[in-house]
Formats: structure tokens, sequence, C-alpha cells
């Protein structure tokens, strides 16, 4: 089964490119819009990672993770920040298993994902 990543950002088009990327490398991109979504998919599909951009309105990267971080069950998840903002999250970044650059090329996202231990099936 292909591991689920969930990935969070309000740009729909930022989602539907990660998932269809990710999907092409043997993983499953579920997506949420923004980290109030993110919460309640996390719980019912298990991610193996969240891959989530920082500026988004209801609840942003960093406070998602905050909540993650509290939650014992989702605690364990890794989260990489995916931002256009890098420099504005400098005093956050002990949050996050890896911070990447938006735009990000997939093999960095890949590579990341590898270095977290999270690997797809072979297909």
């Amino acid at each position: 089964m292909a591991p689920n990543v969930l990935i969070v950002d309000d740009n729909e088009d930022s989602r539907e490119i990660l998932a269809l990327i990710l999907g092409m490398h043997g993983f499953r991109g579920v997506q949420a819009r923004d980290g109030v979504e993110a919460l309640e998919l996390a719980r019912s599909h298990k991610p193996a990672v969240i891959v989530t951009d920082i500026f988004m309105p209801r609840l942003d990267g960093i406070d998602l993770t905050r909540h993650l971080r509290a939650d014992e069950e989702l605690a364990h998840i890794p989260v990489i920040a995916q931002t256009a903002y890098i420099n504005a999250i400098d005093t956050h970044r002990e949050l996050f298993a890896a911070v990447l650059e938006k735009p990000c090329q997939p093999s960095e996202l890949l590579a990341t994902l590898a270095v977290l231990g999270i690997r797809a099936e072979p297909q």
C-alpha cells in the first residue's frame, strides 16, 4: 500500500501538482486546504508525513504543527514545511523535520522523504 502524504496548502493548484508528483513516485497524496482540515485528515488517514504550507487561513502551518506535537496520537508524524517565505519561519524551524523553499524541485522533496525514511512501495 502506498504511504499517505498529507498535503496542506490553501492553493489548490499547488496541492494538485504535489499530489500528482507524489503519485507518480508511489505515494498517495491526501489533500487539505488549511490546518483545521489537516488535523481532521491526519486523524483519519494516519499519514506517513505531512507537507504543509506555512501561511494559510484558519490555522497556519506553524500552529498546525504545534497542534500535532501536542496530540500523542499524531506527535510522531514528521512535518515538512514548504514555503515561499523561508526566512519568516526561522524562529520556528525546530518544529519541522525539514524546511523546503517554494518552488521546490520534485527531486528535492523526494530526497527529503528518503532522508526521513519515508519510501514508497516499488511499483
